[in-house]
């Protein structure tokens, strides 16, 4: 054999180097699409967070445009608590306006017109939405609390919040 047969012999992996590469490669590709699923499912949930935080805002706004300038408060009566808020706006031709929810989404209803969606019933529910009339300093006042949640990404938000009648 000749030295230039020997060299040509020499020149490829052997079946362990290979199976070796092939272990390597794979770790890498197996680390890359595991933080790569990491990455996007993390982003999905703080999209899912995100639409929670959104619909609780929005649901917080429409209560207290409701309790500003009302004449009159028909549900919940004072010292009780109901699972809608009904008030008079004072000047406000589709009295009266109503809160509650139905289906696990909270609604808005003023006068005879069909009640709209407040929440995203598509991506956050509400349970538990309640509504207490006290008085606090000689004024009537609302105390509220829900909870609202993403089923797709068990993210939820307990609405607490206490507002003043106007």
């Amino acid at each position: 054999m000749t030295h230039l047969e020997s060299s040509l012999r020499n020149k490829g992996f052997t079946l362990i180097e290979t199976l070796i590469y092939v272990a390597i490669a794979s770790a890498i590709l197996s680390f890359a699409l595991a933080t790569t699923y990491q990455l996007i499912n993390a982003s999905d949930r703080s999209d899912n967070q995100k639409e929670v935080v959104e619909n609780q805002k929005l649901l917080e706004q429409k209560i207290y445009w409701a309790l500003q300038s009302v004449s009159a408060i028909n549900a919940p009566t004072a010292g009780a608590t109901t699972t809608s808020l009904s008030v008079n706006k004072i000047g406000f031709a589709d009295n009266p306006v109503i809160i509650y929810t139905d289906s696990e989404a909270a609604k808005l209803q003023r006068g005879a017109n069909p009640a709209l969606l407040i929440t995203n019933d598509a991506y956050v529910a509400i349970q538990n939405l309640t509504f207490h009339q006290f008085t606090f300093s000689g004024r009537p006042a609302i105390k509220v609390n829900a909870t609202i949640y993403n089923a797709f990404a068990s993210t939820s938000i307990d609405i607490d919040t206490v507002i003043i009648v106007k």
